[in-house]
Protein backbone atom coordinates (compact mmCIF):
# COMPACT_ATOMS: atom_id res chain seq x y z
CA UNK A 1 0.00 0.00 0.00
CA UNK A 2 1.36 3.34 -1.06
CA UNK A 3 0.73 6.46 1.42
CA UNK A 4 2.31 10.29 1.02
CA UNK A 5 4.48 8.10 -1.71
CA UNK A 6 5.77 5.42 0.77
CA UNK A 7 5.60 1.94 0.99
CA UNK A 8 3.71 0.93 4.18
CA UNK A 9 2.11 -2.98 4.68
CA UNK A 10 -0.63 -1.48 6.38
CA UNK A 11 -2.11 -4.74 5.67
CA UNK A 12 -0.22 -6.70 8.26
CA UNK A 13 -1.15 -4.28 11.24
CA UNK A 14 -4.96 -5.05 9.98
CA UNK A 15 -4.25 -8.62 10.09
CA UNK A 16 -2.89 -8.07 13.87
CA UNK A 17 -5.64 -5.95 14.88
CA UNK A 18 -8.17 -8.64 13.73
CA UNK A 19 -6.63 -11.65 15.17
CA UNK A 20 -5.94 -10.42 18.22
CA UNK A 21 -9.43 -8.81 18.65
CA UNK A 22 -7.86 -5.11 19.49
CA UNK A 23 -9.91 -2.74 20.56
CA UNK A 24 -8.16 0.18 20.85
CA UNK A 25 -5.02 1.21 18.78
CA UNK A 26 -2.35 4.24 18.75
CA UNK A 27 -0.95 5.09 15.52
CA UNK A 28 2.73 7.13 16.22
CA UNK A 29 4.40 8.40 12.83
CA UNK A 30 7.39 10.41 11.98
CA UNK A 31 5.94 14.71 10.95
CA UNK A 32 6.60 13.31 7.35
CA UNK A 33 3.60 11.49 7.41
CA UNK A 34 1.31 13.16 9.71
CA UNK A 35 -0.81 14.38 6.88
CA UNK A 36 -1.94 10.72 6.18
CA UNK A 37 -2.89 10.04 9.67
CA UNK A 38 -6.64 10.37 8.53
CA UNK A 39 -6.39 7.85 5.50
CA UNK A 40 -3.95 5.43 8.07
CA UNK A 41 -6.71 5.69 10.48
CA UNK A 42 -9.59 5.32 8.37
CA UNK A 43 -8.15 1.66 7.32
CA UNK A 44 -7.30 0.66 10.76
CA UNK A 45 -11.46 1.45 12.06
CA UNK A 46 -12.49 -0.85 9.54
CA UNK A 47 -11.29 -3.69 11.78
CA UNK A 48 -13.79 -2.28 14.38
CA UNK A 49 -11.10 -1.13 17.02
CA UNK A 50 -10.63 2.85 17.97
CA UNK A 51 -7.54 4.34 16.87
CA UNK A 52 -5.58 7.13 18.62
CA UNK A 53 -2.81 9.57 16.71
CA UNK A 54 -0.14 10.44 18.77
CA UNK A 55 0.33 14.36 18.07
CA UNK A 56 3.79 14.66 19.19
CA UNK A 57 6.88 14.54 17.03
CA UNK A 58 8.52 11.06 16.23
CA UNK A 59 11.98 10.99 15.32
CA UNK A 60 12.80 7.31 15.18
CA UNK A 61 12.30 3.59 16.25
CA UNK A 62 13.91 5.34 19.47
CA UNK A 63 11.44 7.91 20.32
CA UNK A 64 8.19 5.81 21.20
CA UNK A 65 5.28 7.42 22.54
CA UNK A 66 4.95 5.80 26.21
CA UNK A 67 2.40 7.24 27.62
CA UNK A 68 0.31 6.50 24.00
CA UNK A 69 1.87 3.01 24.30
CA UNK A 70 -0.05 2.40 28.14
CA UNK A 71 -3.25 3.72 27.10
CA UNK A 72 -3.90 1.42 24.22
CA UNK A 73 -3.77 -2.65 23.43
CA UNK A 74 -1.26 -1.96 20.26
CA UNK A 75 0.90 0.70 19.53
CA UNK A 76 1.17 0.86 15.43
CA UNK A 77 5.15 2.51 15.19
CA UNK A 78 5.11 3.33 11.10
CA UNK A 79 8.34 4.84 9.39
CA UNK A 80 10.71 3.10 11.19
CA UNK A 81 12.54 -0.69 11.20
CA UNK A 82 11.94 -2.56 15.41
CA UNK A 83 14.64 -1.43 17.92
CA UNK A 84 13.29 -2.02 21.05
CA UNK A 85 12.73 -5.09 22.20
CA UNK A 86 11.60 -4.85 25.65
CA UNK A 87 8.44 -3.02 24.32
CA UNK A 88 8.10 -5.32 20.97
CA UNK A 89 5.10 -7.68 22.51
CA UNK A 90 2.96 -3.86 22.52
CA UNK A 91 4.25 -2.88 19.39
CA UNK A 92 3.67 -3.45 16.01
CA UNK A 93 6.58 -1.62 13.58
CA UNK A 94 5.85 -0.57 9.89
CA UNK A 95 8.51 0.67 7.71
CA UNK A 96 7.94 3.29 5.17
CA UNK A 97 10.10 1.98 2.17
CA UNK A 98 10.97 4.58 -0.88
CA UNK A 99 10.33 2.86 -4.30
CA UNK A 100 12.74 4.65 -5.71
CA UNK A 101 15.29 3.03 -8.27
CA UNK A 102 18.67 2.86 -7.72
CA UNK A 103 20.22 1.72 -10.32
CA UNK A 104 20.41 5.11 -12.12
CA UNK A 105 22.71 6.53 -9.36
CA UNK A 106 24.66 3.29 -7.81
CA UNK A 107 26.43 3.41 -11.72
CA UNK A 108 27.19 7.01 -11.72
CA UNK A 109 28.95 6.59 -8.40
CA UNK A 110 31.11 4.02 -9.31
CA UNK A 111 33.36 6.70 -11.06
CA UNK A 112 34.27 7.93 -7.83
CA UNK A 113 36.06 4.70 -6.04
CA UNK A 114 39.24 4.33 -6.21
CA UNK A 115 39.53 0.98 -4.07
CA UNK A 116 38.30 -2.07 -4.53
CA UNK A 117 36.84 -2.76 -1.48
CA UNK A 118 33.63 -0.27 -0.50
CA UNK A 119 31.10 -0.33 2.47
CA UNK A 120 27.49 -0.39 1.38
CA UNK A 121 25.42 1.75 3.70
CA UNK A 122 21.77 3.21 3.49
CA UNK A 123 18.79 3.81 6.09
CA UNK A 124 15.45 1.62 6.31
CA UNK A 125 13.81 3.54 3.38
CA UNK A 126 16.34 1.96 0.92
CA UNK A 127 17.27 -1.33 2.98
CA UNK A 128 15.68 -3.49 0.87
CA UNK A 129 17.31 -2.00 -2.16
CA UNK A 130 21.04 -3.66 -0.82
CA UNK A 131 21.13 -6.78 -2.37
CA UNK A 132 20.26 -4.72 -5.95
CA UNK A 133 23.49 -2.36 -4.99
CA UNK A 134 25.58 -5.00 -4.16
CA UNK A 135 25.03 -6.79 -7.49
CA UNK A 136 25.72 -3.90 -9.37
CA UNK A 137 28.85 -2.66 -7.80
CA UNK A 138 30.38 -6.75 -7.42
CA UNK A 139 29.98 -6.48 -11.87
CA UNK A 140 31.92 -3.88 -12.33
CA UNK A 141 34.41 -5.10 -10.35
CA UNK A 142 33.97 -3.83 -7.01
CA UNK A 143 33.58 -5.86 -3.63
CA UNK A 144 31.00 -4.25 -2.10
CA UNK A 145 30.28 -5.32 1.70
CA UNK A 146 27.17 -4.35 3.71
CA UNK A 147 27.53 -5.14 7.60
CA UNK A 148 25.83 -7.26 9.47
CA UNK A 149 22.59 -5.80 11.58
CA UNK A 150 23.30 -4.36 15.66
CA UNK A 151 21.18 -4.79 18.61
CA UNK A 152 19.78 -1.11 17.06
CA UNK A 153 19.28 -1.99 13.51
CA UNK A 154 17.82 -4.74 11.44
CA UNK A 155 19.18 -4.91 7.98
CA UNK A 156 22.41 -5.58 6.33
CA UNK A 157 24.32 -2.32 5.84
CA UNK A 158 21.40 -0.35 7.57
CA UNK A 159 22.97 2.60 9.53
CA UNK A 160 21.11 5.38 11.79
CA UNK A 161 21.96 8.63 13.24
CA UNK A 162 23.68 7.40 16.28
CA UNK A 163 24.95 4.19 14.85
CA UNK A 164 27.53 3.45 12.12
CA UNK A 165 28.58 -0.04 12.94
CA UNK A 166 27.07 -1.58 9.57
CA UNK A 167 29.86 0.66 7.93
CA UNK A 168 33.02 -0.78 9.61
CA UNK A 169 33.69 -4.12 7.28
CA UNK A 170 37.30 -2.87 7.07
CA UNK A 171 36.50 -0.86 3.95
CA UNK A 172 38.17 2.94 3.38
CA UNK A 173 35.14 3.85 1.21
CA UNK A 174 32.11 3.88 1.51
CA UNK A 175 28.41 4.09 -0.45
CA UNK A 176 25.60 5.80 1.29
CA UNK A 177 22.46 5.29 -0.57
CA UNK A 178 19.30 7.83 0.78
CA UNK A 179 18.54 10.97 1.24
CA UNK A 180 19.82 14.25 3.06
CA UNK A 181 23.50 15.03 4.55
CA UNK A 182 23.38 14.02 7.88
CA UNK A 183 23.81 10.66 7.93
CA UNK A 184 26.59 10.82 5.30
CA UNK A 185 28.31 13.50 7.30
CA UNK A 186 27.98 10.90 10.24
CA UNK A 187 29.39 8.07 8.50
CA UNK A 188 32.08 10.36 7.16
CA UNK A 189 32.87 11.06 10.84
CA UNK A 190 32.10 8.06 13.21
CA UNK A 191 34.45 5.92 10.29
CA UNK A 192 36.81 7.98 8.87
CA UNK A 193 36.45 6.95 5.61
CA UNK A 194 35.75 8.20 2.03
CA UNK A 195 32.34 8.57 2.03
CA UNK A 196 30.27 8.72 -1.99
CA UNK A 197 26.61 9.57 -0.99
CA UNK A 198 23.92 8.81 -3.77
CA UNK A 199 20.26 9.94 -3.29
CA UNK A 200 17.56 7.93 -5.75
CA UNK A 201 15.19 10.59 -5.22
CA UNK A 202 17.18 13.47 -6.23
CA UNK A 203 19.63 11.93 -8.49
CA UNK A 204 22.71 13.48 -7.16
CA UNK A 205 26.00 11.70 -6.53
CA UNK A 206 28.42 13.80 -3.93
CA UNK A 207 31.95 13.18 -2.10
CA UNK A 208 31.16 14.19 1.49
CA UNK A 209 33.64 16.59 2.98
CA UNK A 210 32.97 16.82 6.55
CA UNK A 211 35.59 19.62 7.48
CA UNK A 212 33.16 22.84 6.93
CA UNK A 213 30.89 20.72 9.71
CA UNK A 214 33.82 19.83 11.90
CA UNK A 215 35.33 23.69 11.95
CA UNK A 216 31.59 25.08 12.97
CA UNK A 217 31.60 22.10 15.63
CA UNK A 218 34.44 23.08 17.04
CA UNK A 219 33.86 26.82 17.24
CA UNK A 220 30.43 25.66 19.55
CA UNK A 221 32.69 23.67 21.58
CA UNK A 222 35.11 26.59 22.02
CA UNK A 223 32.03 28.52 23.49
CA UNK A 224 31.11 26.02 25.39
CA UNK A 225 34.77 25.80 27.22
CA UNK A 226 33.83 28.55 28.72
CA UNK A 227 30.61 27.75 30.63
CA UNK A 228 30.09 27.99 33.96
CA UNK A 229 26.66 25.92 34.60
CA UNK A 230 26.29 23.15 32.56
CA UNK A 231 23.27 21.24 31.95
CA UNK A 232 23.32 16.91 31.09
CA UNK A 233 20.19 16.02 28.98
CA UNK A 234 18.89 13.35 29.86
CA UNK A 235 16.24 11.65 27.28
CA UNK A 236 12.63 9.60 28.95
CA UNK A 237 12.60 8.28 25.55
CA UNK A 238 13.69 4.52 25.79
CA UNK A 239 15.80 4.25 22.93
CA UNK A 240 18.23 7.34 23.85
CA UNK A 241 17.86 7.24 27.60
CA UNK A 242 21.96 7.39 28.75
CA UNK A 243 21.97 7.71 32.96
CA UNK A 244 25.18 6.17 32.78
CA UNK A 245 26.45 8.23 30.42
CA UNK A 246 24.77 11.55 32.26
CA UNK A 247 26.51 10.81 35.43
CA UNK A 248 29.44 10.11 34.52
CA UNK A 249 29.86 13.70 32.64
CA UNK A 250 28.68 15.27 35.78
CA UNK A 251 31.23 13.89 37.69
CA UNK A 252 33.79 14.98 34.80
CA UNK A 253 32.29 18.35 34.93
CA UNK A 254 32.61 19.32 38.31
CA UNK A 255 36.22 17.91 38.40
CA UNK A 256 36.90 20.74 36.47
CA UNK A 257 34.91 23.01 38.46
CA UNK A 258 31.86 23.52 36.61
CA UNK A 259 28.58 23.59 38.19
CA UNK A 260 26.50 20.67 37.06
CA UNK A 261 22.67 19.85 36.66
CA UNK A 262 21.33 16.79 35.18
CA UNK A 263 17.90 17.46 33.69
CA UNK A 264 15.65 14.39 32.80
CA UNK A 265 13.66 15.43 29.86
CA UNK A 266 11.38 14.00 27.29
CA UNK A 267 11.18 16.90 24.21
CA UNK A 268 14.38 18.61 24.09
CA UNK A 269 13.45 22.02 22.63
CA UNK A 270 15.15 25.21 22.80
CA UNK A 271 12.19 27.09 24.87
CA UNK A 272 13.13 24.49 27.43
CA UNK A 273 17.05 24.36 27.18
CA UNK A 274 16.40 28.46 27.42
CA UNK A 275 14.33 28.28 30.21
CA UNK A 276 17.20 26.35 32.39
CA UNK A 277 19.47 29.47 32.55
CA UNK A 278 22.29 27.45 31.98
CA UNK A 279 25.73 28.55 29.78
CA UNK A 280 25.80 25.53 27.89
CA UNK A 281 24.23 22.01 27.61
CA UNK A 282 25.29 18.36 26.58
CA UNK A 283 22.69 16.10 25.02
CA UNK A 284 22.64 12.23 25.61
CA UNK A 285 19.85 11.46 23.66
CA UNK A 286 19.73 11.30 20.03
CA UNK A 287 23.41 13.16 18.06
CA UNK A 288 20.99 14.74 15.71
CA UNK A 289 19.41 17.11 18.28
CA UNK A 290 22.87 18.91 18.96
CA UNK A 291 24.47 18.27 15.47
CA UNK A 292 21.60 19.01 13.05
CA UNK A 293 19.53 22.19 15.55
CA UNK A 294 22.25 23.74 16.93
CA UNK A 295 21.39 26.58 15.31
CA UNK A 296 18.19 26.88 17.03
CA UNK A 297 19.24 27.09 20.75
CA UNK A 298 21.08 30.52 22.13
CA UNK A 299 23.35 28.60 24.12
CA UNK A 300 26.30 25.80 23.00
CA UNK A 301 24.62 22.07 22.85
CA UNK A 302 27.03 19.70 22.82
CA UNK A 303 27.39 15.73 22.23
CA UNK A 304 29.18 14.23 25.14
CA UNK A 305 32.54 13.32 22.81
CA UNK A 306 32.19 16.98 22.29
CA UNK A 307 32.19 17.59 26.15
CA UNK A 308 35.04 15.67 26.40
CA UNK A 309 36.95 18.03 24.21
CA UNK A 310 35.81 21.22 25.86
CA UNK A 311 36.72 20.45 29.13
CA UNK A 312 40.36 19.30 27.80
CA UNK A 313 39.81 15.82 28.00
CA UNK A 314 39.87 14.42 24.42
CA UNK A 315 41.83 16.32 21.45
CA UNK A 316 40.20 13.53 18.85
CA UNK A 317 36.76 14.50 17.32
CA UNK A 318 34.80 11.70 17.51
CA UNK A 319 30.98 11.14 16.60
CA UNK A 320 28.71 10.33 19.41
CA UNK A 321 26.92 6.70 19.14
CA UNK A 322 24.53 4.85 20.92
CA UNK A 323 24.91 1.32 20.77
CA UNK A 324 22.22 -0.27 23.16
CA UNK A 325 18.88 -1.74 21.60
CA UNK A 326 16.97 0.24 24.12
CA UNK A 327 19.28 2.86 26.18
CA UNK A 328 20.15 2.79 29.50
CA UNK A 329 18.36 1.90 32.28
CA UNK A 330 16.31 4.38 34.28
CA UNK A 331 18.28 2.82 37.33
CA UNK A 332 21.44 2.44 36.32
CA UNK A 333 24.68 3.57 37.70
CA UNK A 334 28.01 4.69 36.55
Amino acid sequence: MFISGYEIDLERAVSIIKRAEIRRVGVQLPDGLKRSASEISRILEETGAEVIISGDPCYGACDIDLQLCSMVDLLVHIGHSEMCERLSDRIVYLEARMPDDVKDVVERSLEFFTKGRVAVCTTVQHAHTIDSVIGIMRSHGIEAIAGAPSSRTRYRGQVLGCCYSAARVGAEEALFIGTGMFHPVGLSIATGMRVIAADPVTGNVDEIDAHDFLRWRYGIIARAADAKSIGILISKKPGQRRCVTARRLCTLGRSKGKRMLEVYIDRIEPERVLDLGLDAVVSTACPRIALDDARMYSVPILTPPEFEIALGLRNDYIFDEILEACGEPVTGRS
